[in-house]
């Protein structure tokens, strides 16, 4: 979805920053002289940079046929993983779903916050890292996540994993979207077949088949890949 004015953060600080998700005092007073502070995302919801690169111009084709196919059950409570400027999650409540919006950076969460307010919906918005979600388990009926995954390094991806299996109803969804490709100067982690049956193993978790998709954003498309994802019975 083209590379942000900033250079992209190396493997390391994408660690730090889904095992330490920045605190109003780290906001506050970034950690200079690194070339990416962990505050990056904070400081990219704040300037406005986020528009360019990971907030779509509009709601995803992939997401809107979902709803269209009753694929995301209208009961659901619905967590979107790294929600971001709240796109998706405002998408979903104007059509009736409870959603929960979780992401690491308290500035994004305020980006959300005032899209549901101008949209007139309610968001439940919860500060948190995708390695330990804010939510009780069981809690959700059904997630989404377009574009977090793939910032999830390897060693941390079953975690991941984990957190989607707690939290998630037993037979709940996850529409998971992600880069094609391992991209290194991007700091992407591929979302493949092989990444999919790894980390959510057939005795655990059912999956459709692994499709290609444009990741649109107003600066470019990126190359990506979507699958479905459920939790056993």
């Amino acid at each position: 979805m083209g590379r942000p004015p900033a250079p992209r953060p190396a493997p390391a600080e994408l660690h730090q920053l889904f095992h330490a998700p920045p605190t109003p005092e780290t906001v506050s007073t970034p950690a200079a002289p690194r070339p990416w502070p962990p505050t990056f995302w904070d400081l990219a919801y704040r300037d406005g940079s986020h528009a360019e690169h990971w907030d779509p111009p509009y709601p995803p084709a992939e997401l809107a046929a979902a709803v269209a196919a009753g694929t995301i059950p209208r009961e659901a409570t619905v967590v979107d993983v790294g929600c971001g400027a709240g796109g998706e999650a405002v998408f979903l409540a104007e059509r009736g779903f409870r959603v929960i919006g979780v992401d690491a950076s308290r500035d994004a969460l305020a980006v959300a916050g005032r899209r549901a307010a101008e949209a007139g919906v309610e968001l439940d918005l919860r500060h948190g890292s995708a390695l330990d979600l804010p939510l009780a388990g069981g809690e959700a009926g059904f997630a989404l996540d377009r574009g977090c995954f793939h910032v999830v390094e390897r060693e941390d991806r079953g975690a991941y994993a984990a957190e989607i299996e707690r939290t998630l109803a037993p037979g709940g969804g996850l529409l998971l979207r992600g880069a094609r490709a391992d991209d290194e100067e991007e700091g992407l982690v591929a979302v493949d077949e092989a990444e999919v049956d790894r980390w959510f193993p057939a005795p655990r978790f059912l999956r459709g088949p692994v499709v290609p998709v444009p990741l649109v954003a107003r600066s470019g498309t990126l190359a990506g890949h979507m699958v479905l994802v459920r939790r056993r019975l």
